[in-house]
């Protein structure tokens, strides 16, 4: 299973960080980026079907959209900090397309950026998209250009059609007839893109959807599925558990 994070996929300056230890993420991605950074121990990230090992000091820059999970052990200790694009606009504009490797800081940065970033507390805004700024331009300086086929022209559009008719029958076809591309090259695209299968994809925002409006205890179970496109009870049962472990119903009652 592969989690759309709607919380943060949030532009106007939406920003979360934690101090993690001794917990693992499934696959997911959002629209902001992302920053992992290895405070002790080993830290085991997962980024578009590839893994790697962030060691001591070491951090890792994700670019939106991008699928990825983590794992850090119970002895190890990362911070992990999602932050939309509009801190970094500039960098965002230059390097849009681009995935990096693992880097380091100089040392001097790296103490300014554990005293100012790499804790609990959320800075000033001025002080946090400077220290942004310090962490793009050490990426730039010391990670490697990793090949990838990032097209963030075409995802945005691929989650925007999604986002506009998630309760609809839509299919890839009907993504490639509205972005005017040829449908195997669309199903090319996707799959480099996203790296999962276009039913999955939509499944994901129509379990989102479906998990808000369930909040609202006054609508009907079969009424919800129905307004998040599932199309059947059946269905909407079958992809909320496979997603949630749970069916609509348990899920609702645990709130």
């Amino acid at each position: 299973m592969i989690a759309h994070q709607i919380g943060n996929s949030q532009g106007n300056y939406n920003y979360n960080a934690s101090i993690c230890s001794n917990i693992k993420w499934i696959p997911h991605f959002h629209a902001n980026y992302e920053l992992i950074y290895a405070m002790e121990g080993q830290t085991e990230v997962v980024v578009g079907g590839e893994s790697q090992i962030l060691f001591e000091g070491e951090l890792l820059l994700i670019p939106p959209y991008t699928v990825h999970e983590f794992s850090v052990g119970e002895e190890s200790k990362s911070w992990i900090g999602v932050f939309s694009e509009d801190f970094i606009t500039s960098f965002s504009q230059k390097r849009q397309s681009e995935r990096f490797s693992s880097f380091t800081c100089d040392g001097q940065i790296e103490k300014m950026l554990q005293k100012y970033l790499f804790t609990q507390d959320q800075p000033d805004h001025f002080m946090l998209m400077s220290c942004l700024y310090m962490v793009c331009n050490e990426c730039e300086k010391n990670a490697k250009v990793l090949d990838c086929k990032m097209d963030r022209s075409f995802m945005n559009s691929v989650i925007e059609y999604i986002s506009d008719n998630v309760c609809n029958d839509v299919t890839l076809k009907d993504v490639a007839s509205e972005l005017g591309y040829e449908y195997h090259y669309t199903s090319m695209l996707f799959n480099d893109c996203f790296g999962l299968n276009f039913k999955n994809f939509l499944n994901m925002f129509r379990y989102d959807m479906a998990c808000r409006l369930l909040m609202d205890k006054n609508k009907d179970i079969t009424t919800v599925g129905e307004q998040c496109g599932f199309g059947s009870v059946r269905n909407f049962n079958r992809v909320f558990k496979k997603m949630s472990g749970l069916t609509p119903r348990e899920f609702r009652s645990k709130e």
